[in-house]
């Protein structure tokens, strides 16, 4: 008797082994499988070039274009002349290229920005969203433009609505999308100035 109690005991020893063996293994398989899912932010070079801006976000507001009808002219102006043509670190390191505020405690970060208020020109500091890319960010700024706020979903209405990238960049002030008053014109400057009319076509 006590030589078949050893030989079992023996036997649950190695099961029980055995399952613990198993147990830590799929662990770590979970584990490592979650790690490579996981999507991973893209960062930019700082020193991104113009050309290098445009040429990388073009494709990406053309398809946003054909979507929702907004001018891929007026996308890239908005995201050039608010991230400083990709160099502002909310862009390179956030892709952020709007200043799209955050909406809710994920994904987000806290930094200066500045404001028109009562016509002078003012630091704040507040929450903006983060993207895991560039391409996300552009979705994310044609969607609100398309779609607005729960509170307005038709605050955006006479951009879409706009026939060439004048109307739009004019439209976009007349909205309320900015608080500068020079929005318009340094939209519609930029798009001459880069010639991004071109990818409207």
């Amino acid at each position: 008797m006590k030589i078949k109690s050893k030989k079992w005991a023996g036997i649950v020893i190695g099961i029980a082994a055995l399952c613990f063996a198993l147990a830590i293994g799929l662990g770590i398989y979970l584990h490592s499988t979650s790690q490579s899912t996981k999507p991973q932010r893209e960062t930019h070079s700082s020193k991104i070039t113009v050309n290098q801006f445009i040429k990388t976000i073009a494709p990406i507001a053309q398809k946003e274009q054909k979507k929702y009808h907004i001018p891929a002219s007026i996308i890239i102006a908005q995201a050039g002349t608010e991230s400083n043509w990709g160099r502002s670190k909310l862009a390179y390191k956030y892709n952020n290229l709007f200043g799209i505020k955050a909406t809710s405690k994920k994904n987000r970060v806290r930094m200066y920005t500045k404001e028109n208020m009562n016509g002078k020109t003012v630091e704040v500091k507040q929450y903006f969203a983060v993207y895991n890319s560039w391409e996300a960010s552009l979705k994310a700024h044609a969607e609100l433009l398309a779609h607005g706020t729960k509170a307005k979903p038709n605050v955006f209405k006479d951009v879409l609505k706009a026939k060439n990238y004048q109307e739009a960049a004019w439209a976009l002030q007349k909205d309320g999308y900015a608080t500068d008053p020079n929005y318009a014109s340094e939209l519609i400057y930029a798009i001459k100035k880069f010639k991004l009319y071109k990818y409207d076509e």
